[in-house]
């Protein structure tokens, strides 16, 4: 019960906490937007001693402000952003991303069992799959509350239930409700644990979550040499292509952009990079390009971790499904073992009697 009531705690909070996280400020004085490189450069006098400008992520509308994130050298979550005025580049403000959700994403991936983590979680989503499919076979009604639709009854709870009749209840009605997503969430989670799964869907390069190699083999201290002429080339060649962010890099070899392709949608970004000897952009991850396995590898990862982001109504509808099971998931863990103790005690009592 204890690891189950854990990973619907931290899924439900990686879901909630984010949403209470500060908005990017805004900018009143707008104008022609400056240089991506006179961006970065002042961001620079705001960024902690010791960390490196890891990505850029660029004003999304008139009047919204550009990001910089920084990290130590060599990882690939931020700890410090940086947002500066895209028009006139000066620092607006600085936030500090908070310790406890880098915290709560290895609770909810390793169970505080490393090297050993992920495998154990990956048992866990193995082990509540198991939960929510015999708990769909034991709520199965009898065929003749399905002829009579009395099988309605089983989904809700009822005003006169009390004691371990109302515990069950909720544990069968909440299961039912939940089961199909709790179904998805345990396998999804399961596949994304294990570490013999990504070369099993067609994936061999690092697991990317925990290791990135363009951040890995960025030097001690980052720049942004040539980034203005690259994403000229990329808005000269690729006019059609929306830039999401960009991966810094002292060079542009060590550079990538992030961006929208009309042809598969913001929610399979490619991956662009500028060749400063040609003077060409290339697509180096091409979403039309990578296999069944990997594409089905990349939607669970995406759904999982609630990344969808269009439609925008869908989107929101998911995550609050995907949050609603997690919640849903500590009640039951706590309810299960509720039933449990009732039943052990109500055995206890009766052989006293006898």
């Amino acid at each position: 019960m204890l690891p189950l009531a854990l990973q619907g705690l931290t899924g439900t909070l990686l879901i909630i906490l984010p949403l209470l996280l500060p908005e990017r400020p805004h900018v009143t004085d707008s104008g022609a937007p400056a240089g991506a490189e006179a961006v970065v450069a002042a961001s620079r006098s705001h960024a902690p001693a010791g960390m490196i400008p890891l990505r850029l992520n660029p004003a999304r509308w008139n009047g919204d402000s550009a990001m910089v994130t920084y990290g130590p050298a060599g990882e690939r979550h931020p700890t410090f952003e940086v947002f500066v005025n895209p028009d006139h580049p000066s620092v607006i403000s600085t936030y500090v991303v908070p310790a406890y959700i880098r915290f709560l994403h290895n609770v909810h991936a390793d169970l505080f069992l490393l090297p050993y983590g992920q495998t154990a979680t990956g048992i866990m989503g193995v082990v509540l799959s198991m939960l929510a499919f015999t708990g769909l076979i034991i709520w199965w009604p009898h065929p003749a509350l399905w002829q009579n639709g009395k099988w309605r009854r089983t989904i809700v709870i009822s005003r006169r239930a009390r004691g371990l009749r109302l515990w069950r209840e909720i544990h069968v009605s909440l299961g039912f409700w939940l089961s199909f997503m709790l179904l998805f969430l345990s396998l999804s989670g399961a596949i994304l644990a294990f570490p013999f799964a990504r070369p099993l869907f067609g994936i061999n390069g690092p697991d990317k979550r925990h290791n990135h190699p363009h951040h890995t083999a960025l030097p001690a201290v980052a720049g942004e040499t040539g980034l203005d002429t690259g994403l000229a080339a990329l808005k000269r060649q690729m006019p059609e292509a929306t830039l999401l962010s960009v991966q810094l890099g002292e060079q542009p070899t060590q550079q990538a952009f992030e961006v929208i392709l009309p042809a598969y949608g913001p929610n399979h970004p490619a991956t662009v990079q500028y060749d400063p000897h040609t003077e060409h952009v290339r697509i180096s991850r091409d979403p039309g390009q990578i296999r069944r396995g990997e594409w089905t590898f990349q939607w669970l990862h995406m759904m999982h971790e609630t990344k969808l982001v269009a439609p925008a109504l869908i989107a929101v509808i998911w995550k609050m499904a995907v949050g609603t099971g997690g919640i849903g998931l500590i009640i039951l863990a706590f309810s299960g073992v509720g039933l449990w103790a009732m039943r052990r005690y109500g055995a206890a009592r009766r052989e006293s009697g006898n």
